[in-house]
Formats: C-alpha cells, sequence, structure tokens
C-alpha cells in the first residue's frame, strides 16, 4: 500500500483552520499538529492529544490497519448490515473511486465522507478538498419525506462531498444504515418535526436545527423508538440532561428525531469524543467498545495532569447513575460509545443522554451490561454478585457506599412509574415489554437490597 496523506481540519474555532496532518502507511499512521494550530486554543484532535502536549511530537499508532481512535470514528464500521457504508461505497463507485476492500476501502472513506460528522474534527484528502467544503454552506430547500424515503446514492452524500445540488428522490423502500436503529444526520424546521427534511446544516440557521434521524428497523425491533423515546423521558426526569426529540414517521415506518448537541447556538462544532475514543487513545488492550470495564473511566475522571474534567465529583455521580438507570430500565447496551464527553480539555463534560433505549426488551440482547462493572460476572456468584459489584464500582470510582445509597434510593423513585408506562406502550409487542417489566421488578429488588 502506498502511503496516504490526509488533511485534518475543524471549524470549533469558528471558522475553518488546519489542524495538521495525518499520514497512513503499511505499518503506521502518524498525526502531527500544524505549529499555527498550536497557538490557537482551539481543541484538537482528541482530549488526549491536546495540542499543547504534542506541538513538538508527532502521534503515532503502530500497525497495520491501525488509526487513531479518533479518526476510525468517522469512518462507517466494516458491517455487512452497514447501509451508510455500503452507501458511501457506492457513491465512491460513481465517482469512478475502486477502493477495494478491508483498510484500503477504510481509508477510502476516510478521504471521502470523514468530515461534517459528530464532533469537531473534520478529515479531507487534501486542503484544496478542505477549501470546496467549507466553502458551500448550501444544504438545499426542505422537502416533504413523503409516503416513501430515500436519498439517491449520489445526493445521500452531496452534503459530504459539495459537488452536487440537493435533490430527494423517491426510491421505494431503502435499505437500513445498520444498527438496532438506522441514523441519518438531517436538518428539520426550528419549530419541530413537521415531516420536512433537509441536508444538515454547515453553520448556524435560525429557520433549521440538525437532529439524529433515527428509523426503527421494526421487524427486527418492534417498538423502540417508543421505548428510546420512554428512556429519554426517564432520564430527563432523573436530572439528565437529554436533547428534545420529535416521533415520527418516515415511509410507514416509526422514527425518532433526536435534536443534536454537538453544535453550538452559531452552529459551531464542539468537541465530543466517546470514552471508547478516550481509553483507546492511552490504552492498547482497548479494541472495541466492549473491552475493558466501566471503571476504568474513573481513571479519565480522576486525570490531573492532563486535567481533563474539572468537575469530578459531578462526573462520578453521572457514571455511578447512568449505570444504575440503565440496570432499572433494561438498557443493557451501555457500552463506551455510548458515553461521550463534551466540551475541552479543562472543561468537559459528559455529554447529554444519547441511545439510551431499553434493548434488553428483544431477546437477542437480553445482558445485564455490554461492558463489565465492578468484576461483575468475573466471579463466582456470592448471594447476589450484582450487589457486590454496585459496591465495587462506587468505590472504584471514588464514591462511598452512601453515594451508592443515595443514588439508589432516588432512581428507584424516578422510575416508580416505569412499569405503568411500559404497559401503556401499544406499539411495542407485549412479550416484549413483559420481559422489561419482569427486568425492572428484579433490578428494583436486588438494588433495593443496598439500602
Amino acid at each position: 500500500m502506498r502511503d496516504v496523506p490526509f488533511s485534518v481540519w475543524t471549524r470549533a474555532g469558528g471558522s475553518p483552520a488546519r489542524m495538521g496532518s495525518l499520514y497512513v502507511t503499511d505499518t503506521e499512521a502518524r498525526f502531527s499538529y500544524d505549529p499555527a494550530f498550536v497557538d490557537s486554543g482551539v481543541p484538537g484532535l482528541s482530549l488526549v492529544y491536546a495540542p499543547p502536549l504534542f506541538a513538538d511530537n508527532t502521534i503515532v499508532r503502530r500497525g497495520r490497519g491501525e488509526l487513531h481512535p479518533r479518526f476510525r470514528a468517522l469512518i462507517p464500521p466494516a458491517d455487512e448490515q452497514n447501509f451508510q457504508r455500503k452507501l458511501m461505497l457506492a457513491f465512491l463507485r460513481e465517482k469512478g473511486v475502486e477502493p477495494g476492500s478491508g483498510f484500503e476501502a477504510d481509508l477510502a472513506l476516510l478521504a471521502q465522507t470523514g468530515h461534517g460528522g459528530i464532533g469537531h474534527v473534520d478529515v479531507f484528502a487534501d486542503d484544496e478538498a478542505a477549501l470546496r467544503w467549507y466553502d458551500s454552506d448550501d444544504s438545499g430547500p426542505l422537502v416533504p419525506v413523503g409516503e416513501r424515503f430515500g436519498f439517491s446514492l449520489k445526493e445521500m452524500v452531496s452534503w459530504l462531498d459539495a459537488d452536487a445540488r440537493f435533490i430527494l428522490e423517491s426510491l421505494g423502500p431503502t435499505p437500513s444504515v445498520g444498527g438496532a436503529i438506522p441514523k441519518l444526520l438531517v436538518a428539520i424546521p426550528a419549530q419541530g418535526w413537521d415531516g420536512r427534511i433537509s441536508l444538515p446544516n454547515r453553520g448556524g440557521r435560525k429557520e433549521r436545527i440538525d437532529v439524529v434521524l433515527k428509523i426503527e428497523r421494526s421487524q427486527a425491533y418492534p417498538g423502540l423508538v417508543a421505548l428510546e423515546a420512554l428512556a429519554l423521558d426517564i432520564h430527563r426526569e432523573a436530572g439528565f440532561e437529554t436533547p428534545r426529540y420529535w416521533l415520527a414517521e418516515v415511509g410507514g415506518m416509526p422514527a425518532l428525531a433526536v435534536e443534536r448537541f454537538d453544535r453550538d447556538a452559531e452552529g459551531r462544532p464542539l468537541p465530543m469524543e466517546s470514552l471508547y475514543s478516550v481509553l483507546a487513545a492511552g490504552a492498547r488492550d482497548i479494541h472495541r467498545h466492549t473491552d475493558g470495564s466501566l471503571d476504568r473511566i474513573g481513571r479519565v475522571i480522576e486525570l490531573a495532569d492532563p486535567l481533563l474534567i474539572a468537575d469530578k465529583r459531578a462526573a462520578r455521580l453521572h457514571l455511578l447513575e447512568r449505570v444504575l438507570l440503565a440496570l432499572l430500565t433494561g438498557n443493557g447496551d451501555l457500552h463506551l460509545e455510548n458515553l461521550s464527553l463534551i466540551g475541552p480539555m479543562g472543561a468537559a463534560r459528559f455529554s447529554p443522554v444519547y441511545d439510551p433505549a431499553p434493548m434488553r426488551a428483544y431477546r437477542m440482547h437480553d445482558m445485564l451490561c455490554a461492558v463489565p462493572f465492578g468484576e461483575y460476572g468475573e466471579h463466582a456468584d456470592d448471594d447476589d454478585a450484582l450487589c457486590a459489584a454496585c459496591l465495587r464500582f462506587a468505590r472504584n470510582i471514588g464514591l462511598r457506599r452512601d453515594d451508592l445509597a443515595g443514588s439508589i434510593e432516588r432512581l428507584l423513585q424516578v422510575t416508580a412509574s416505569f412499569e405503568a408506562r411500559l404497559g401503556g406502550l401499544q406499539a411495542v409487542p407485549a412479550e416484549n415489554r413483559q420481559r422489561l417489566i419482569d427486568i425492572h421488578r428484579q433490578m428494583r429488588t436486588r438494588l433495593a437490597a443496598l439500602l
């Protein structure tokens, strides 16, 4: 494989700025900051790779197929069910680019579609491509979705490529993006969902807001949109920051339009990074978003040099209560990609809640937690391994038993109506509702034993 260069930019400072250069070879990936960017004060590639700390050093990831985690997050996973990846690869072929497979395809996708996504890091093939993309802020008209939904291959990616005007075409049923809830980044009217969408905004626009549009795969996960909406409500009632959302329908399929929170009021992207990216940047044993343990996030919270999070106690309690509420609501999918930090180094905090769907409602995802915590599952059961795990987890992230008991008592009160509200979700099959109700009852009993 030939060495492949990339140009890395950001708009986090308000206007486009070249952050640095990425070079990928057969054996390593190398990223270096531009000297001018280091002095700009703009957030860099990662909380772990802050510009002042790496002003004179190249950040190297060694190994065939290796990329820095922050860049890897910009590439749709190589999953046969991932429609977004299939669509973007097909778009490249329309342009005469044959990226091959595996890592070569990853690099082609990074160059062509590694910009405009969640967070503030944008990757391009070269500086000229970056300037062309930033030069246009046309996200096209708001267009009714209609009874049939779909973007043509070219127009779906035109927002990323800036080489064509927006056209919404009626293609009939569209393959899913992959995952439990396929997702599209689009814009909707500022007043909320009314059935019209456009391509995402590239700058601040008062008449539109950016959303993640999630479309239910009803055959595999019937009622999942309604369950996620309920979970967002429960988290808001528990005091967590949650985005606004609108229940919707797209081509006859249930959907959820969730307001994006990685942009400020002026449309500037905010630095946002998953805990997977943060941990994997500094630990070579973290390869997947289910590796390691949630306890290790405590080390990130406690870091003093570099200081990432200023309000450490608030962060500890946030993490503890996210885990407890996941247990109580049947969300076994709380992995490292579903927990993120938002904000610059020294002032980062946990992001608003996203993707809190109670996935244990579906038999194929009925597991307590996607990532171990408090050594749960690593030891033979005593009387109740969960109680011991919760105590260990609280201690490992710097909290006392009284903190744990106080959080459990509060969240038991918050979720007191959860069973009744589940029973009223007619979009969810009775079998799935009952599975969640049984899980919720069991978790209430087990956690109450710690009071």
